[in-house]
């Protein structure tokens, strides 16, 4: 499989309090599903719940991502480079 097809196929999940998501690499929602449970909360509450553990799985699925991609590019390339000091200009 190559990098294109590896990052393609990222998936990474979360849950809690009822609610189970699934993201890809870009943190796009491919699954959300429910239990008894969230269905107990206030839609702001419940709203709240999915938007955290979109963002915990979005940041896993990156994690992920950077590895695949480090195993072919060099480290340093995937590390940013400092700001230029424009004060001195």
């Amino acid at each position: 499989m190559g990098l294109g097809e590896r990052l393609d196929a990222i998936r990474r999940g979360a849950s809690g309090r009822g609610v189970a998501v699934v993201v890809d690499l870009h943190g796009k929602l491919v699954d959300l599903s429910f239990s008894r449970e969230s269905l107990t909360m206030r839609p702001e509450e419940l709203a709240g719940v999915v938007r955290d553990l979109v963002d915990r799985a979005a940041a896993d699925a990156v994690t992920e991502g950077v590895a695949a991609v480090g195993e072919l590019v060099p480290a340093d390339l995937l590390t940013p480079s400092p700001a230029p000091d424009r004060s001195r200009t």
